[in-house]
């Protein structure tokens, strides 16, 4: 059973209502969307840090700032790729 690299590695994109749901304070939401962005965030870590214990550590604090500036999304661009810039600036 092989997964396409692709389809594996990338961030996945929460309902925009959950995104709204988690801006507003709803914590279920919030858990929501980083659940779904977790996988990406870390293999995205692994790839750039090549080591999983450091990837690990890195996902933890990006997963930290993604939900801290949550307020701070504006739905011009898509929820991942917002996600994506804040991963690739932390590593």
């Amino acid at each position: 059973m092989g997964h396409s690299k692709g389809n594996f590695m990338k961030i996945q994109e929460p309902a925009r209502e959950m995104i709204q749901d988690a801006i507003a304070g709803d914590l279920t939401s919030g858990d929501g969307i980083i659940g779904l962005i977790q996988p990406g965030i870390f293999n995205l870590a692994v790839r750039m840090l090549g080591n999983r214990d450091d990837a690990a550590a890195a996902t933890q604090e990006i997963l930290i700032k993604v939900v801290t500036h949550l307020s701070a999304f504006r739905s011009e661009s898509a929820f991942t790729t917002w996600v994506f810039r804040i991963a690739k600036n932390h590593l």
